[in-house]
């Protein structure tokens, strides 16, 4: 937000002070040794080469001189077959944290022969990048290596390695030993400055220490410290903690971060994100993959590079990367739902036990992992998000366990089109099963697959051997463990095959690709060169892409073959084959993870599951306001057998916080989650099991109304039939009955004979038209007395409801909705309201998200709230009238543009409100008795400050002509007023 200046004596505190511990910290970066062989000189008496600068090192292995070719000077070393390794020393006084850059010139003909450094005890790297190529065929290679903060035997061997059977040539091998890497400035380019308090750094540094000795970053909400960010113009307070599972986001002084700001700040729309080293997700590849996904409108997280100075010393370039929060499906024109995923503690504990242990604990770590949302504290807290979770968990459950078809739990265009992307792309590690991410639509009541980390350090991460997922070799099925099965489990469903092959084709299309090179070829040529910076040897091409694609192509039919037969074996699959004893060994660290407990608040019970390799028995629970309850000492489950863990259901009165249990007579505790156990159907799974289809009449293909209906129970219509209601057809739904259409909808009503729909005991689950190929036509219909769909998770605002489905409403009457914001909401659509009247809703009249469309001619009085209200939407509006509007009259906000002119309001809380990146454009309008006349502000510090431009305005008899907000502008007549009100979102909104 570059309007907003806010720092606290703590941030100044920080800013100063931190800058000067954090560099005196550093000081001892400034110690350099650089040692060299030029391969010329041999030490006669002690049979080694010398060191070209005369330091007192030595380099082994001179029977590899050869006068055979030479990069500089007369002689190499030839290392071939039968001599392999070359030029060898033994760097000492090495310590923790130190870092070691050597390069060395090489001839070969097919890119062989590398550099290798070894400190013993698994401290090993190799490599051989290119950062250099003469005339003559050599190539100067590169390895850079960062010596691990446990590192502390003080000396590390280097040296030369034909690891192949060619016959390679080294020159001029070179050894810089520094305390630190020295990272590019980046002085001309704008970045991020992060100022930290040393001690917490410190405290940081003891924890990237605990996970070098255990492979594993362990974090927790607890790691959390306090920050002060400078993104070249303000000034935004935060909290960051390390980032990551490996110790890859741990190397040198480079760490991962991840970073909350306090909820007035934001940084690129974001207020929780990822810096980390790009290194670890291939660069530009992850970078590209995202910014595919995200045209093709698959859900993926916002990512690009800044560079970064951590109390004023540069650490290079970072890759950033923005967190599972709202915003995400925000900025992708979704509304708001929770985001879920696997839990992954049980997976990466497993891991670190086993590597302390040295044993490979029997366990199994997929089945007993739980489904969470992010922001788990604030879901429970929300009704709304919470039965939203509850619908998504089930649906989460429901793939993990191969319950259902793909197509009853994804949007399957979504998902189909996603697995063709990854198939694209080879951004497999993101298709982990602890890697994937699902974002519940609300509106829809299912899944949406969210893309992100798809890459490793050193690329492409082979899951399989095929090269495509739809080419799997059928009978490595049946070798699958259940993880496994539950991401090929698709090819089962023949509706996801249809779609999954047309998606390859299209993306595979050698136009697709041309144009894909010729959109982010520009962006990502700039990004290279920023990278090469800090990262000489980098290089990037879009020939993966192209060679992934020619792939494509040239097997598409096999892959549509194969995909038959993957979806047969998978099939066939019978989940008793992991039936099995797991082995008696117990590590206490792992078992209350394999505890599973969940509050259910409605019944009052808690449900207890046992996935543990030992029976277990229960024996009361922590409660939240009153003192622990014994269970009776009866209770017990059986050990987990591989399939399903062993349940019971207690009553319970009070809320439990965690459980209480024993295994072999040793006590242990769970938390208790504060949701319902997934298990049964979402309320439209069950809707679809319930449709009435044939209870309707059916021509031709067609759903026909043509009379007078009542419907105590919800009306279905799937994708394939088209609906027609006639003039003067009377609908009225009651008994909490909902319409929902997934096929467009023509209403031919006519003045004299209008189309009614209504509710007259105001029950009515909504009129819903959800995701239809075909525009929806509707003429002459009078809605009156409905209220939202509200069946559990499933959920909308409004009492009609168009989303994804594009409509064009003419001389309608939208009136007296019951209980619900909205009474007319288009969402994700196209439209055309015209000749329309809104009169008398509960709350606001006509609500517009992420649309395009067209409002002319219309009549909007006697709100409960806003008569207009859009939000990341492009519209024009003309020739309206609002009248005795309770709060705005026309409301833009999100990055919306809106077109207005011709329009008259009398009689409103606000006339016009700009808000959040938004652009209103107005021109003729009338304004009178309004409390605000013009307003524009933040309401979301994700987006930023809106802009109002107005001409040939008229006002009469308003309270306050116009309260801007500072960052946001007024235009009047062509004058520019600069707002300066503060917290205008408060003042107006209190």
């Amino acid at each position: 937000m570059k309007f907003k200046v806010k720092l606290s004596i703590l941030s100044v505190f920080v800013f100063v002070v931190s800058a000067c511990t954090f560099s005196e910290q550093k000081e001892r970066g400034e110690k350099e040794d650089v040692f060299i062989c030029d391969v010329e000189v041999i030490d006669a008496e002690k049979w080694r080469f010398t060191e070209a600068l005369k330091k007192d090192i030595y380099f082994q292995n001179v029977e590899s001189q050869s006068e055979d070719f030479a990069y500089s000077g007369k002689f190499s070393s030839k290392l071939f077959p039968g001599n392999p390794f070359g030029l060898t020393t033994d760097i000492t006084n090495v310590k923790p944290d130190d870092y070691i850059q050597i390069t060395a010139w090489r001839k070969s003909e097919n890119q062989n022969g590398v550099i290798a450094i070894d400190g013993g005890e698994g401290f090993y790297n190799a490599g051989k990048y290119v950062i250099e190529k003469s005339e003559n065929g050599w190539e100067k290679i590169f390895l850079e290596y960062f010596v691990p903060p446990n590192f502390y035997s003080g000396k590390v061997k280097v040296y030369l390695w034909n690891n192949s059977s060619d016959t390679v040539y080294f020159d001029d091998f070179q050894i810089v030993h520094r305390n630190n890497k020295k990272y590019p400035d980046y002085a001309d380019v704008k970045g991020l400055q992060m100022h930290m308090d040393q001690l917490d750094l410190n405290r940081l540094g003891k924890k990237r220490l605990s996970a070098f000795e255990t492979t594993v970053l362990v974090n927790s909400d607890e790691d959390y410290s306090s920050l002060v960010l400078f993104d070249g113009v303000d000034f935004l307070n935060g909290d960051f903690r390390l980032k990551g599972d490996l110790v890859d986001h741990l190397q040198g002084q480079k760490w991962s971060f991840r970073v909350k700001l306090k909820k007035e700040f934001a940084w690129k729309n974001m207020r929780t994100f990822s810096i980390q080293n790009p290194l670890t997700r291939s660069f530009l590849n992850e970078w590209l993959a995202h910014k595919i996904f995200e045209q093709e409108d698959i859900l993926t997280t916002r990512y690009g590079f800044v560079t970064v100075k951590i109390n004023k010393q540069s650490l290079g370039i970072y890759a950033w990367e923005e967190h599972f929060e709202k915003h995400l499906v925000e900025s992708k024109n979704r509304r708001e739902g929770p985001i879920v995923r696997f839990d992954e503690t049980l997976f990466w504990q497993r891991v670190l036990e086993t590597n302390s242990t040295k044993q490979n604990w029997d366990i199994d770590f997929f089945g007993a992992s739980k489904i969470l949302p992010f922001k788990v504290t604030r879901t429970v807290a929300d009704t709304s998000l919470s039965a939203q979770f509850n619908e998504a968990q089930k649906l989460v459950f429901q793939y993990k366990n191969r319950e259902k078809p793909v197509s009853e739990i994804f949007d399957i265009d979504k998902l189909a089109a996603y697995y063709a992307l990854i198939d694209l792309t080879q951004a497999y590690h993101g298709f982990t099963w602890h890697n994937q991410r699902f974002y519940y639509n609300p509106v829809t009541c299912l899944l949406e697959p969210i893309a992100f980390d798809g890459y490793i350090e050193s690329g492409i991460y082979k899951r399989i051997d095929e090269q495509v997922t739809g080419l799997l070799n059928p009978d490595k099925i049946k070798t699958f463990n259940k993880e496994e099965l539950m991401l090929y489990q698709v090819f089962a469903d023949s509706v996801f095959n249809k779609k999954y092959v047309q998606f390859l084709k299209e993306y595979s299309d050698s136009q697709f690709i041309e144009n894909l090179i010729s959109r982010y070829k520009p962006e990502a040529d700039s990004l290279s060169e920023l990278i090469k910076r800090e990262f000489p040897y980098y290089e990037f091409n879009f020939n993966i892409l192209k060679w992934q694609a020619d792939y494509i192509r040239k097997n598409y039919i096999q892959i549509e073959t194969n995909i038959e037969k993957l979806g047969v074996v998978v099939s066939a699959v019978n989940n008793e084959k992991f039936r099995k004893n797991y082995t008696s060994d117990i590590n206490k660290n792992l078992i209350p993870f394999q505890v599973q407990a969940f509050y259910n608040k409605n019944k009052k019970q808690v449900e207890v599951l046992n996935y543990t390799n030992s029976p277990i028995k229960i024996l009361g629970a922590f409660m939240s306001e009153r003192l622990p309850e014994s269970f009776d000492p009866r209770l017990e489950l059986e050990a987990y057998n591989g399939i399903a863990a062993s349940r019971i259901s207690i009553p319970i009165e009070g809320n439990p916080l965690k459980i209480l249990f024993s295994v072999e007579n040793e006590m242990f505790e769970t938390e208790v989650s504060q949701w319902n156990v997934p298990e049964g159907l979402t309320h439209r799974q069950k809707l679809n099991e319930i449709g009435n289809i044939e209870q309707l009449t059916i021509v031709n293909g067609k759903v026909i109304f043509d009379g007078e209906y009542r419907f105590e129970n919800d009306v279905v219509i799937p994708p394939s039939m088209q609906v027609l209601i006639k003039p003067g057809t009377k609908i009225d739904l009651v008994n909490m009955a909902g319409f929902f259409s997934f096929s467009h909808v023509n209403c031919e009503g006519t003045e004299s004979n209008p189309v009614k729909i209504t509710s007259t005991d105001k029950s009515a689950n909504g009129f819903n038209i959800l995701q239809t190929g075909s525009r929806s036509q509707l003429n002459f219909v009078h809605f009156s007395g409905l209220s939202n769909l509200r069946k559990g998770g499933w959920q909308t605002p409004s009492a009609i409801t168009f989303y994804e489905a594009d409509v064009n409403l003419e001389n309608c009457i939208f009136a007296n909705n019951s209980n619900c914001d909205d009474a007319l909401n288009v969402v994700r659509s196209d439209f055309l309201v015209s000749n329309c009247r809104f009169e008398n809703t509960f709350a606001d009249a006509f609500d517009s998200d992420f649309c395009t469309g067209t409002v002319i001619n219309c009549v909007f009085q006697n709100t409960g709230n806003d008569a207009i209200d859009f939000s990341g939407s492009q519209v024009n509006i003309e020739d309206c009238k609002m009248i005795n509007i309770s709060d705005k009259a026309i409301s833009g906000g999100e990055n919306s543009t809106l077109n207005v002119s011709n329009c008259e309001i009398v009689k409103a809380n606000i006339g016009v409100a700009g808000k959040d990146l938004s652009t209103l454009k107005l021109d003729k309008i009338t304004m009178e008795q309004t409390v605000y006349g013009l307003v524009a502000f933040v309401k979301k510090p994700e987006y930023g400050p809106a802009n109002i431009i107005i001409d040939n305005l008229k006002m009469k008899n308003n309270m306050v002509f116009h309260q801007i907000e500072l960052g946001s502008v007024l235009t009047l007549n062509g004058k520019t007023i600069h707002g300066n009100e503060k917290n205008l979102a408060i003042k107006l909104y209190q």
